[in-house]
């Protein structure tokens, strides 16, 4: 009895789709911030990167609050990867590195334009406050800003990845997409923009925006451009969700965005339906009664596979 309800579990777990652990996307980022805000993709770009999280407190971000010294510096300090596993201690790591002159009190364009750009911005009102909503902006806009050289996202260890149609997947204990022929792994928590976080519904799709990262280039210091080399990357925030690359130092994918592709070419297939002759519909609604049938053909065949093995089961046991 016991190996026929192995065989159906086992069974059934074939049949289950595709995930993988660790993953976090659109509408499980943070609890205040649903899935349709327009600064979602913004919002999920830096979180991957490290320069936005988490309080150690809630996952909340409360984008209209302002953004206070102790909360940029506990980013800031895992961003860079320095020493500490909580907010607190990755805040005062960045302190002590003199990110940041306090803990107190909220933090200003000033600070993070000594802490992120060497002083290299020019700022209209450099000793305003922010909320963090401001702060995504202003970070958006001066990702890629060239500080003679490199730009923020290079200091952290990311770079931009590579775009184009998913051909198709690489599934087990490490998800993979290819693109162009080439295979590009997922790194152990990816931020996931897409429909699905089943990895089989991207193939076809189109990859809109990726971000590598990579274990061996993050620089941190903002002393007149100049740089240390830092190889490790440290437990950067309070919910394990850090960005990490592979014990083997190859980049994998920490950010994918996915576009609806596949959705807009249904809508165009409906248009065409409604624009088709009398004969191309009813060829149509064949087709479709075909697909209907083999789907009914293959649930009843599995009906009559569980039918015979609960009929063995029963002889076996009447016996």
């Amino acid at each position: 009895m016991r190996k026929y309800l192995l065989l159906l579990l086992m069974s059934t777990l074939f049949m289950a789709p595709v995930a993988y652990a660790h993953t976090m996307d659109k509408s499980t980022l943070f609890t205040d911030v649903p899935e349709t805000d327009a600064n979602i993709q913004d919002i999920m770009v830096l979180h991957s990167i490290g320069l936005l999280g988490y309080n150690g407190k809630d996952m909340a971000l409360n984008p209209t609050d302002n953004l206070s010294r102790k909360d940029f510096a506990g980013w800031v300090g895992g961003f860079f990867g320095l020493e500490g596993a909580t907010v607190d201690e990755l805040a005062q790591a960045a302190q002590k590195e003199d990110y940041v002159s306090s803990l107190e009190g909220d933090i200003t364009y000033k600070e993070i334009n000594t802490a992120l750009f060497h002083h290299k911005l020019e700022l209209a009102n450099p000793d305003a406050t922010m909320t963090k909503q401001e702060y995504i902006a202003f970070l958006i806009e001066h990702l890629t800003f060239d500080m003679g050289g490199h730009t923020l996202m290079q200091m952290g260890g990311f770079a931009e990845g590579p775009t184009g149609t998913i051909e198709d997947v690489v599934t087990g204990d490490q998800t993979g997409i290819i693109i162009d022929g080439k295979t590009y792994m997922l790194s152990g928590h990816p931020r996931i923009f897409a429909d699905s976080t089943d990895a089989k519904s991207w193939v076809g799709q189109q990859l809109e925006r990726s971000i590598f990262t990579t274990a061996a280039d993050h620089h941190h210091g903002h002393d007149g451009g100049q740089e240390e080399s830092h190889g490790d990357h440290a437990e950067g925030h309070s919910d394990s969700h850090e960005h990490e690359a592979s014990a083997t130092d190859e980049a994998t994918l920490q950010y994918v965005q996915i576009s609806t592709t596949q959705v807009v070419k249904e809508d165009t297939k409906e248009m065409e339906s409604s624009n088709a002759t009398p004969r191309e519909e009813q060829q149509a609604a064949a087709s479709d009664d075909t697909t209907s049938n083999s789907n009914t053909v293959w649930m009843i065949a599995i009906l009559a596979v569980l039918a015979a093995i609960f009929v063995i089961v029963f002889v076996k046991r009447k016996k």
